[in-house]
């Protein structure tokens, strides 16, 4: 970035406009990751039932004498 031409005021203006743009870059980012968190928790839980379904069918099948594949 090349120096700054304008007055004090207006250096610290600028100065206080960048850092409420990055404040609000950092809100939004920790709301984006808070959801990707939660949809990544739900996944997993969803992908545990599945395996947990799927294990107790294959006791179930193999208490029975159905060959599993």
């Amino acid at each position: 970035m090349t120096g700054f031409r304008g007055s004090d005021d207006s250096l610290d203006r600028e100065i206080a406009a960048i850092e409420g743009i990055a404040r609000l870059r950092v809100r939004r980012v920790a709301a984006d990751l808070k959801e990707l968190e939660r949809d990544l928790r739900e996944l997993k839980r969803e992908r545990a039932r599945r395996r947990a379904s799927s294990m107790i069918a294959t006791s179930t099948e193999e208490a029975a004498g159905v060959p599993v594949h």
